[in-house]
């Protein structure tokens, strides 16, 4: 009897232990199971947010390609306006030039938006060194004193504005030895942290505020006279878009030989049609008996030089705008100076 009952006990033991067995394997199954269904549901949202990022990046892609078809289009519109401006004159299309420089376009999902704003009126401090053959960068003589010029009719003194003319001139230039009044590497190189000149044109006209002396202040009054175009030899004027604060820009390239009153007066008598050819602009009686250089004359011009194009791309969710500086040549052709994406 005793044999039979530690039987009984054994066996009883037995099945408490493999209960507990399958019990503990059951918890530990039911919790993988958990951890798999976990696991699943954040592999599913990622793949779900990887669809998504992929999709909005394929919609922000399609976006930058309609902006640049975008671009290519105000290109064709500025090119046209260049022609009506010469065939027919100022006055016959400023009432349509607002609808003639604007880019409306609707598009599967959306719409391309843009403007064009002319920009040759502008003081370009690209001219301000010259490109030899060699590829070197040398001052420009004939630029400096009409920036030098701009500077003093913004009220600057003369001196200052020499060493500011100096000293941007010698950032662009290629070699070491500063101008009279100027800045190479070697003045900078003392600041903290150093740092050293250009040497070749400027990229941006934020980098102004790297040049000696030149200062916030000025940097902002500075902005909407400047302009930065590698490809133009010299500061070009179209003197059918002048307006009366173009006046500066009048007085500077043509310094002592007017007074700033004689400026706005120059931009004040321009006839209804506008001007056809510069010559009747240098037939004005304010001219005669003075003496004024051919590369003078030739920097001023009767047509648009340069454009500003901005466009704005809203496809479905995705939004891009795409800004761009368009030369035109006088054959009608065009190059892009910069472009970039962003507001």
């Amino acid at each position: 009897m005793m044999v039979g009952r530690n039987k009984l006990l054994s066996v009883a033991s037995g099945s408490r232990w493999q209960g507990g067995q399958t019990g503990a394997a059951l918890v530990i199954v039911l919790g993988l199971v958990s951890v798999m269904c976990v696991t699943a549901v954040v592999a599913f949202n990622m793949f779900g947010m990887f669809a998504r990022k992929t999709a909005n990046s394929q919609m922000f892609s399609q976006a930058r390609e309609y902006a640049l078809a975008g671009e290519m289009l105000g290109a064709k519109r500025a090119g046209a306006f260049i022609k009506v401006n010469e065939f027919f004159g100022v006055n016959d299309t400023v009432s349509d030039a607002e609808k003639r420089l604007k880019i409306d376009m609707p598009i599967d999902g959306g719409r391309i938006v843009g403007a064009l704003k002319e920009n040759t009126n502008c003081f370009n401090l690209a001219t301000m060194v010259r490109k030899m053959p060699s590829g070197s960068f040398v001052a420009n003589v004939t630029a400096m004193q009409q920036f030098s010029n701009l500077l003093q009719a913004m009220g600057i003194g003369k001196t200052e504005a020499t060493s500011l003319t100096a000293a941007l001139t010698d950032w662009q230039d290629s070699d070491t030895r500063p101008l009279p009044m100027g800045a190479e590497s070697a003045t900078y190189n003392q600041l903290d942290p150093p740092y050293r000149t250009s040497d070749s044109r400027l990229v941006s006209i934020k980098d102004l505020h790297l040049i000696r002396d030149f200062s916030v202040d000025l940097v902002e009054a500075l902005t909407p006279l400047v302009c930065i175009d590698p490809l133009d030899t010299q500061t070009l004027l179209n003197l059918n878009t002048l307006q009366p604060h173009h006046s500066l820009l009048v007085k500077a390239l043509l310094g002592d030989l007017i007074t700033m009153q004689q400026a706005s007066q120059l931009i004040a008598a321009r006839p209804p049609g506008g001007y056809d050819h510069n010559r009747r602009f240098w037939q004005m009686k304010m001219f005669e008996d003075k003496a004024i250089p051919e590369t003078v004359r030739g920097q001023f011009i009767t047509t648009p030089r340069r454009f500003l194009l901005t466009v704005d791309v809203y496809l479905n969710s995705a939004r891009t705008r795409l800004n761009s500086a368009l030369h035109f040549n006088p054959d009608g052709s065009y190059i892009i100076i910069s472009r970039y994406f962003g507001a």
